[in-house]
């Protein structure tokens, strides 16, 4: 029922998000002029993020949410009455020499005084294990799942995973910058986006997994995600950097110049137009992320807890990141989009149509001389034809006389 509860309450959240996003294009929000201030508070909070992955790492905590797809190990999902405490476990363990780590399974249907918890501990011989199971069993446990799971991607794996996100991520500087007339500053800008995002994916997860849940780890299913995210948050980011050259592309034909005030009214009036629209489509996704969270089975939730978490914090990037450090460094952008847009002379494109007007011209000149020609030869035909007629009349007359 908690589960029902919880997916109502985020989908009345999506849809005040919604009207309020419409209310602000409706009145013109002004975040370009309030990006100092936004960038500050989103600068807060990204390293409040960073403090806590940096605390997690230097304390070796982070070690108990590697999954058992890195480190290996055996995995035991049990579930026990509330009279039986975590200390109770332990304690069961530690007969065998064996420190687990315990956590609740969260948004699953608990039964009536009972709950569900996984037990991680290093690799245990197949005797082993099943001995601790039928102890943990005496003690009043239910064996929901065990097994021994090896360590599938390893430390080599998880290197190359990383320069994998890397190239990524300078892949996408040099494309955006490509598509943006070679100017890198859109592709940077977009990247710091990426890590933003990224930041707020591992900095949710530590929090999570710190605090004892399982399911917030960091596996493959996790990696799976992060990869996800960087290639889908930056469409919207792609999008409003479109939109801002396109407006920058009338003012310059309607105006002849452009000032960095002018620019800033530019940035923001594109992030409002594309607003509803980026915003939209996330809310789209993340109706569906949120069903399989609530709703779902429990294999793909923490894939689907991670995309939720990315793709919120990368809408939340492209609008308040992005657009607010294109008007930042305005300064270096603006110069050179000026200069691209004024090489893009419209010349060209009426010496192209001056050209396919002059190739019809000439095809309707010759088309004349045809037709000319051809009446000359059809006059000339008709001349002969009287002359003909002229003298054949003219013997007739000469044989009549005779």
């Amino acid at each position: 029922m908690i589960n029902y509860i919880l997916f109502f309450l985020f989908v009345t959240f999506t849809f005040l998000l919604s009207y309020l996003t419409i209310k602000a294009q409706k009145e013109k929000l002004e975040i370009i002029k309030n990006s100092p201030k936004i960038l500050a508070f989103i600068s807060i909070y990204f390293l409040i993020f960073l403090v806590i992955i940096a605390y997690s790492i230097l304390s070796g905590k982070i070690k108990n949410m590697l999954g058992i797809d890195f480190i290996g190990g055996t995995l035991t999902e049990i579930t026990i009455t509330k009279n039986i405490n975590d200390q109770q476990i332990k304690d069961l363990y530690k007969k065998y020499n064996i420190d687990p780590t315990i956590q609740d399974v969260i948004l699953q249907e608990q039964q009536e005084n009972k709950r569900t918890i996984v037990i991680k501990t290093k690799p245990m011989e197949e005797t082993q294990k099943n001995e601790i199971n039928k102890e943990l069993q005496k003690l009043g446990a239910e064996i929901r799942k065990s097994e021994n799971i090896s360590a599938t991607i390893g430390k080599e794996t998880l290197i190359n995973a990383l320069i994998a996100l890397i190239i990524a991520l300078i892949a996408q500087i040099i494309y955006i910058a490509l598509r943006f007339g070679n100017n890198i500053m859109y592709g940077i800008i977009a990247d710091i986006g990426l890590i933003h995002d990224v930041t707020v994916m591992l900095g949710v997860y530590v929090i999570l997994g710190m605090s004892g849940f399982a399911g917030f780890e960091i596996n493959s299913i996790f990696l799976a995600a992060v990869l996800t995210v960087v290639g889908y948050s930056v469409m919207d980011t792609i999008i409003i950097f479109d939109r801002i050259r396109e407006n920058l592309k009338i003012e310059i034909k309607q105006n002849q110049k452009v000032s960095l005030d002018k620019f800033d009214t530019i940035i923001n009036n594109s992030v409002i137009q594309t607003l509803v629209r980026s915003v939209f489509t996330t809310f789209t996704l993340l109706l569906t992320l949120w069903g399989i969270v609530f709703l779902g089975g429990e294999t793909l939730r923490s894939f689907a807890i991670a995309l939720s978490v990315g793709t919120f914090s990368g809408a939340l990037s492209s609008i308040f990141i992005a657009a607010p450090l294109v008007s930042i460094l305005k300064e270096k952008i603006l110069s050179k989009d000026i200069q691209l847009l004024t090489e893009e002379k419209p010349q060209q494109v009426e010496t192209l149509t001056q050209n396919i007007m002059k190739i019809f011209a000439h095809q309707q000149e010759d088309i004349t001389e045809i037709t000319t020609e051809q009446q000359n030869n059809q006059e000339i035909q008709k001349d002969k034809k009287k002359i003909k007629d002229k003298y054949l009349k003219s013997r007739l007359i000469k044989k009549e006389k005779k």
